[in-house]
């Protein structure tokens, strides 16, 4: 349950060699890089004077400057995101791992770049001229030549699209216009004509096409012949410029064949540069010398050192971050079975660097209450293969091991697809023992939340907050209130406490008023003054209703997973009434289908909600943070910008 241990490493090395050194601790994925110059003002980089190398490096501190920014990275990045695209490369994820520094890669795609250029540039013809035929084809029926319609001498000539209403407007106004108008088509977008008008007149005319909201389409120009002529023209450019395209792509084709490996590589190459050139921004340099600094778990230092050890001038320095009083990044350590369940726990916060990791407890608690509400085989098996279905690994995990949860709990309910006369009920029905779902939910409840407060009282004193840890609502007085509220409650169920009553009550009321006296108490036992705010009782009387309020409403919410687990076999048997009232076999098998798909669909998701309630309301309250920050190891990948 524990997260790693993590250091900072400090890395000093000669510039000659810098790329080269990033690109293997890129591809390593095993450190955070951290702002260099910041670890050099707080002394990270002294060297002991022993040797002549030493006394240089510590010179060398007094230059210290920032790495200025390749102009090309940029465009660099920017090519190879252009080549995967023409390449049709979706993923390099499993080159990245390879990935070296080429040095010719601009002469390797010399001809490539000038196909995609091309490529571009066909691809902007093409475009052009099929939005030219479309304008043509709306007067392929206007048998003259369009070149003479645009040198009148006397005369403006326009084409252009009008809306039904527009149409309607104009049909009225015909009288009132000095202008020639001619319907030659119909499109998608309207009704087109032809309009000639005087040119003494243009500004008249403009103003009352504007108002019929005239949409001019321009086809008018230097090309001559019909319409109809010059859409023959324009088919052959088209077909001219797809015969190149495809040419170009069939020469692609051939290439990739050829060069796939070679092509990749040299585009991984192209991201490491630029992403090099990032991490260079958290760097610092000096005249011979370059500084990168990281978080690192403890158990890898070994391994980077061995990667780095063909660099002979490389020093690494490795600190623990006590000595520079941060808070490390979390780095989770957790088994295949915990594992995915890292996604839920992220959901409500990263651990802190300090407090337990409680993937396994929540693995182990999750899956028993997402199981218990959810018992049934054959169910349970369809989540676990649908885990397998899913792409992604860490909620196709999950819902293998919910699967599993749900298949065992099916097991011991003696249900399959909610059929309860398939197979014998290893524990109990629940449907048919609902005062002991009811009351074996309380004590699943009850043995879960002692749990949370021993993990609570652990992180609190890692964290040395006595006050917390001893007189807090989730601490040892909250723990006892606890303790004594269930012994209360075993009276009338029991007929039996195992304290008396008034003893009972009076550890209550003497706990409660050390939760609210916490500060003088402690000062007491510590000898050390602890300075109580104003407001500060007011706030303590509160928050002691809270914590007693929470008490019971914790122990009553898990009733939740008995009754889940009686409505699992309550919703199966309302399909199979409506199933047998329908006196038809095949409507009753289908019924009983579609109630097993709702199931699944529906109380899957409320019971896969309902049970991380519980976790995050219930029991993480009582001792987790959760406020901690991700370790992400610094890689090849390039950032979203």
């Amino acid at each position: 349950m524990a997260v790693e241990k993590m250091k900072i490493i400090n890395l000093a090395g000669d510039l000659s060699e810098m790329d080269q050194v990033i690109a293997q601790i890129l591809k390593s994925k095993m450190v955070n890089i951290i702002n260099a110059q910041l670890e050099i003002e707080n002394n990270a980089f002294n060297y002991s004077l022993e040797n002549e190398q030493n006394l240089e490096r510590t010179i060398e501190l007094s230059h210290i400057s920032s790495f200025e920014r390749d102009e090309n990275s940029e465009i660099r990045s920017k090519q190879a995101e252009k080549l995967m695209d023409f390449f049709k490369i979706k993923d390099l994820s499993d080159y990245y791992d390879k990935g070296e520094l080429l040095e010719d890669t601009d002469s390797f795609f010399e001809d490539i770049n000038r196909d995609i250029d091309e490529i571009q540039k066909i691809d902007g013809d093409l475009k052009r001229v099929r939005g030219i035929k479309n304008n043509y084809d709306l007067f392929k029926n206007v048998q003259i030549d369009l070149s003479d319609l645009s040198n009148l001498d006397f005369f403006n000539v326009r084409f252009g699209i009008l809306d039904k209403e527009a149409r309607f407007r104009l049909k009225k106004n015909y009288g009132n216009i000095l202008a020639v108008i001619f319907h030659t088509a119909t499109s998608d977008e309207g009704e087109v004509y032809l309009a000639i008008y005087p040119k003494e007149v243009t500004n008249e005319i403009d103003r009352i096409l504007k108002s019929l909201n005239w949409q001019d389409v321009e086809i008018l120009g230097k090309s001559k012949g019909t319409a109809k002529e010059i859409l023959g023209d324009l088919d052959k450019q088209e077909e001219d410029l797809t015969k190149r395209k495809k040419e170009i792509l069939e020469k692609r084709d051939n290439f990739l064949r050829e060069n796939k490996g070679k092509i990749e590589s040299y585009i991984v190459s192209m991201f490491l540069k630029d992403r090099i050139e990032e991490v260079k921004h958290f760097m610092a340099r000096s005249n011979k010398y370059f500084y990168m600094s990281g978080w690192i778990a403890e158990r890898d230092i070994p391994k980077l050192k061995e990667i780095l050890r063909t660099y002979k001038d490389i020093v690494i320095k490795v600190r623990s971050p006590e000595e520079d009083n941060v808070t490390p990044p979390t780095k989770l350590k957790n088994s295949f079975f915990a594992r995915p369940f890292e996604l839920l726990i992220k959901m409500y916060g990263v651990p802190n660097y300090k407090e337990k990791d409680p993937t396994f407890l929540f693995a182990v608690t999750y899956m028993f209450l997402f199981g218990a509400m959810f018992g049934d085989v054959g169910q349970g098996l369809v989540f676990f293969m649908v885990g397998f279905l899913i792409k992604n690994k860490d909620f196709g995990g999950l819902l293998k091991r919910l699967g599993i949860a749900s298949t065992i709990f099916g097991f011991l309910y003696g249900s399959v697809f909610g059929m309860e006369s398939i197979i014998p009920a290893i524990f109990m029905r629940p449907f048919s023992n609902i005062n002991t779902s009811l009351m074996s939910a309380i004590l699943v409840g009850l043995i879960f939340l002692l749990i949370s407060y021993f993990v609570g009282f652990i992180n609190k004193f890692n964290f040395n907050d006595l006050e917390e840890a001893i007189f807090g609502k989730e601490g040892l007085a909250g723990f006892i209130v606890f303790l004594m509220v269930i012994n209360l409650a075993c009276g009338p169920l029991l007929k039996k406490t195992l304290i008396p009553t008034k003893i009972a009550v009076i550890i209550i009321v003497l706990s409660l008023l050390s939760m609210v006296f916490k500060r003088q108490i402690l000062s007491l036992i510590t000898k050390k003054p602890h300075k109580i705010e104003e407001g500060y009782y007011i706030e303590a009387v509160f928050s002691l209703l809270e914590g007693v309020l929470s008490i019971v409403s914790n122990i009553i919410s898990f009733i939740r997973v008995g009754a889940f687990a009686i409505n699992h076999v309550g919703l199966f048997l309302a399909f199979e009434t409506i199933g047998k009232m329908l006196n038809n076999e095949g409507l009753n098998i289908l019924s009983l289908v579609i109630g097993n798909i709702v199931i699944i669909g529906l109380e899957g998701l409320i019971v896969f909600i309902q049970s991380l309630r519980l976790e995050y309301y219930e029991m993480f309250s009582k001792f987790y943070y959760g406020d901690g920050y991700e370790f992400i190891p610094t890689t090849i990948e390039l950032e979203e910008k």
